[in-house]
């Protein structure tokens, strides 16, 4: 008769072996439980982090995209007027140095000639320096006119 216990050693060991199989397979099961549970949690989270990343870049390349659209279309706006103040300056800029230029250069060569250019209100005089010039009388085109003869030296 049978009591359920094993009565010989192999039986006893065939026994033990089912049981620890037993207990094995169900480590094993739990092991892969945990193993799928925390690989799920793992992914979730990647993919929360992944899509958190990509929006914050999105969202910041976007507004400054718009910022630079923004500056752009700002300096198309002002920059017709800046281009034409611009223009405006350095023209009246080449202007002035023109009419500096000339003034310079009008006075050096008057006083090189030997003639001085006085200024008075009663009108412009033009002195002449008797080492360097010598008024006198000319004939051009048959008319008799007053000239100044420059002395070379």
């Amino acid at each position: 008769m049978k009591t359920g216990k094993p009565t010989r050693l192999s039986e006893k060991l065939n026994a033990e072996l089912d049981t620890i199989r037993k207990d094995h397979v169900a480590l094993m099961d739990s092991q892969l439980e945990s193993f799928r549970s925390d690989f799920s949690s793992i992914a979730t989270s990647a993919l929360h982090t992944i899509e958190t990343d990509i929006r914050f870049f999105l969202s910041d390349s976007k507004s400054e995209l718009q910022r630079r659209s923004e500056t752009i279309r700002r300096w198309l706006t002002i920059s017709p007027w800046v281009i034409v103040g611009l223009i405006t300056v350095w023209i009246a800029s080449m202007m002035a140095a023109s009419w500096f230029w000339t003034v310079f250069l009008t006075r050096s060569e008057l006083i090189e000639l030997g003639l001085t250019r006085i200024e008075r209100p009663e009108g412009r005089w033009l002195i002449l320096d008797p080492n360097k010039t010598r008024l006198r009388t000319c004939s051009m085109g048959g008319k008799t006119v007053t000239c100044i003869r420059i002395m070379e030296d």
